[in-house]
């Protein structure tokens, strides 16, 4: 079992000047200018994790999820304390009543808490966030978000939220510099707890593009939108998001009842099929019916095991049928019943990725982000490829995997558990484009979803994709890459650019 490593406390002037410098950098800002009151939250947020090195931190990525996770925000907890009682950053905060303010707060606390541990546990995929110890008048705000039309991210889980939330602000911005010639939507994010009664917003993050960084600050007056969005809910996002969809009247991209179908993966499947796509065999078991599931395996080389309603890679388990007892598939079936209904699937992933530099072949899932355009028509934007740690585990960050740009991928595609390679050609990347199009097609009102797809070989040997599952509330935005008609060529990070055409924007 690794150890947990311990954090080290910011004490003295070496390290407080080491946070500064990495602070002053990473805001572009001169090395002998002073923080204004925005800007010490980032210097706090360095010097929570100055002393990290690649050991902690990967230590801290593999466990935090589990009890671990709790140590790690009680640490930097501890560590930010100790941090504000210390009488060096008086010289770094300009003002002494906004230190005070700080030191006082557990709010601000928080959220400092909340950004440095997004930074233990992710690569730095979005600028940097500022949080403004005032509160920004209506006059303030409007100078900020000089767009006519205002689009929310609302989200629970505050981890990852800025590069979800990041990438489609540039994409608006883009959407409207094309098509306008000017800035003409407002892409916010905003935490549950940051919605008024009525659902205005008090509370908002946005993006400063002049100065390339994400502004946080409370607001004097809620803020009504124009469209919602929601995003990164966490363990109960289901939940929340049907309980929060129900808190908006206004345009939203993912609304809750058609999510739900989306959520179900048996009833996507059911519609999919039914569209007549590549779908694996597959079976639901509900709790304690052991009998459908071992009847179901029988004939089958190798099943996947999983939750009906689950995400990240969460309890998926592959088994080799004639390898398993009895008992080991038991157990893992009472596994999944934990969380409700179970699905047993053939394994039909017969295309995986060779890693060009071991050789070693890993699993591969293409996710594919399919946009709804104003004209009800279904179109593929962007999307990246999940690559599994071995051919055991899902291809999935959260169980051990990575992520890569999808061209980077399809030079690399052979049969699995074979040296045999296997080409794609561009007919079957235009089939695929298609196939993912005709399975967004099946929630109407989902404006923005993330397709999941492994692809297999046909009885002539030709790629295939077989359709996994769809994602209401795709995630790894950051990551995804625009699709154009050549999918070896590197691509243009971005996420989608015919979801803006939704916004009914009022006349110039």
């Amino acid at each position: 079992m690794r150890s947990r490593p311990s954090m080290c406390v910011l004490t003295d002037h070496q390290q407080i000047n080491q946070a500064l410098t990495r602070c002053k950098a990473a805001l572009d800002i001169p090395a002998d200018s002073d923080l204004n009151p925005d800007e010490f939250s980032v210097f706090l947020k360095y010097g929570l994790i100055q002393d990290l090195d690649n050991r902690e931190i990967g230590y801290w990525r593999q466990t935090w999820q589990t009890d671990a996770g709790l140590a790690l925000q009680q640490s930097l907890q501890d560590k930010l304390r100790n941090i504000l009682s210390n009488s060096c950053i008086e010289k770094i905060c300009s003002s002494n009543a906004i230190l005070q303010h700080f030191r006082q707060s557990p709010a601000y606390q928080k959220r400092i808490v909340e950004i440095a541990m997004a930074a233990v546990l992710s690569e730095a995929l979005a600028p940097e966030i500022c949080i403004k110890p005032a509160a920004v008048s209506e006059p303030q705000r409007s100078v900020s978000l000089p767009g006519v039309w205002r689009h929310a991210i609302i989200f629970a889980s505050a981890h990852f939220i800025h590069h979800e939330f990041y990438p489609l602000a540039v994409d608006a911005l883009a959407h409207g510099a094309a098509k306008h010639g000017r800035q003409n939507i407002n892409v916010l994010a905003a935490q549950i707890d940051w919605l008024g009664k009525d659902g205005g917003l008090t509370r908002i993050i946005h993006v400063d593009m002049a100065l390339n960084r994400l502004i946080e600050c409370d607001l004097a007056e809620p803020l009504t939108v124009d469209s919602v969005q929601f995003l990164s809910l966490g363990k109960q996002e289901q939940a929340i998001h049907k309980a929060y969809s129900q808190k908006f009247s206004c345009l939203q991209i993912n609304p809750a009842d058609v999510s739900g179908l989306a959520d179900d993966k048996s009833a996507t499947l059911a519609g999919w099929s039914s569209l007549g796509l590549e779908t694996p065999k597959s079976r639901i078991v509900v709790a304690g019916d052991l009998h459908a599931a071992f009847a179901f395996m029988q004939g089958l080389t190798e099943v996947v095991i999983k939750p009906n309603q689950a995400s990240e890679g969460e309890l998926v388990e592959f088994f080799q049928v004639q390898n398993h007892d009895s008992a080991v598939l038991q157990t893992h079936l009472q596994q999944c019943w934990g969380q409700g209904r179970a699905i047993v699937q053939q394994r039909c992933d017969g295309v995986v990725y060779a890693d060009p530099a071991t050789g070693t072949q890993h699993t591969l899932v293409l996710r594919l982000n399919v946009s709804r355009d104003a004209e009800n028509t279904f179109c593929l934007e962007s999307g990246y490829a999940q690559v599994g740690k071995d051919l055991q585990h899902p291809a999935s960050c959260g169980r051990g995997g990575r992520i890569l740009a999808i061209h980077q991928v399809l030079p690399y595609l052979q049969i699995i558990r074979q040296n045999q390679p296997v080409q794609l050609c561009l007919k079957d990347w235009i089939f695929i484009r298609q196939q993912a199009e005709l399975a967004a097609s099946l929630f109407q009102e989902l404006l923005l979803v993330g397709v999941d797809a492994v692809l297999d070989v046909d009885e002539q040997g030709k790629i295939q994709p077989v359709f996994l599952e769809a994602n209401p509330r795709p995630a790894g935005l950051c990551h995804s890459r625009l699709l154009s008609a050549d999918p070896f060529a590197d691509a243009q990070i971005g996420v989608c650019m015919k979801l803006w055409d939704n916004m009914i924007l009022p006349a110039a």
